[in-house]
């Protein structure tokens, strides 16, 4: 369309292995520069005015997408330990909310749970209790230690994959002192239920460190336990099915390998 909004060109120069690559749009880069930030608001008010049209047939298709949707559903009850743990949603509110409930002696199958709260539920984290009125929220991650007294859990309100790591007490519902920022994607709890794992990323976005953090320490104390330098390769920590080690995974897109220390003995 004619009165679509131009970037202008500036030409760049990069050069690669003896090869010179001019980029007439690498400013668009810089998400800070006011002229990307304008240029993205001509953009963004040129489509608003060119599908006006189609507002009414957007608002029908959400309807319909929305009326097939079971708002309020409940995820399939996993056991762990003497809890069953699950997650449900609720009509009219945009996130989940994790819970769980106690396993009865030599129970085998879940609970059945209807669309009522069932009796004796613990509400581990409300999702839409922690974004509030925030613009964005996600949850990065969220692992209960194997002796089910703590809740690690990290959040992200801005958008940009780096999570803020917390941790819950669950039996007095409250939070701990602890806080670590910057995380990445995936915890992983010791045996003694107060050593955890995470992860951080380099500038590229790439998880390549992994940390060990004690409950009740501050984290700038947290000790690297491993660092991956080959950039070709991302870093991934885990417990194992049978919570007895901890597991480092290195991978890159052609090949792999995994390290392990015993959960028993995280130092």
């Amino acid at each position: 369309m004619s009165d679509a909004p131009a970037a202008k060109r500036v030409p760049t120069k990069r050069t690669h292995h003896g090869d010179t690559v001019v980029d007439e749009y690498a400013w668009l880069a810089d998400k800070e520069d006011p002229d990307t930030l304008a240029y993205l608001k001509a953009e963004n008010e040129h489509t608003e005015s060119a599908t006006a049209h189609l507002a009414e047939l957007r608002e029908t298709i959400f309807n319909e997408i929305k009326s097939r949707t079971q708002e309020t559903d409940l995820s399939v009850p996993v056991r762990k330990g003497g809890w069953w743990y699950y997650s449900r949603t609720e009509e009219g509110k945009q996130y989940a909310i994790h819970c769980r409930l106690p396993a009865a002696p030599g129970a085998a199958e879940p609970p059945a749970i209807g669309d009522a709260v069932p009796e004796g539920e613990q509400v581990l984290l409300d999702e839409n209790a922690e974004a509030g009125d925030s613009d964005f929220f996600a949850l990065g991650t969220h692992e209960v230690s194997s002796d089910g007294r703590l809740l690690a859990y990290a959040t992200d309100f801005e958008g940009n994959e780096r999570f803020t790591l917390k941790i819950k007490d669950l039996g007095a519902g409250e939070l701990l002192a602890d806080e670590v920022p910057d995380t990445f994607y995936g915890v992983a709890w010791a045996a003694d239920g107060q050593t955890l794992f995470y992860l951080t990323v380099d500038e590229q976005w790439r998880p390549y460190r992994v940390w060990r953090h004690r409950v009740g320490t501050p984290a700038s104390d947290d000790v690297v336990v491993y660092e991956e330098p080959d950039e070709r390769f991302w870093v991934h920590v885990s417990l194992t099915r049978s919570e007895a080690y901890i597991l480092i995974d290195i991978g890159s897109k052609i090949t792999s390998e995994a390290r392990y220390l015993p959960a028993g003995d995280p130092s």
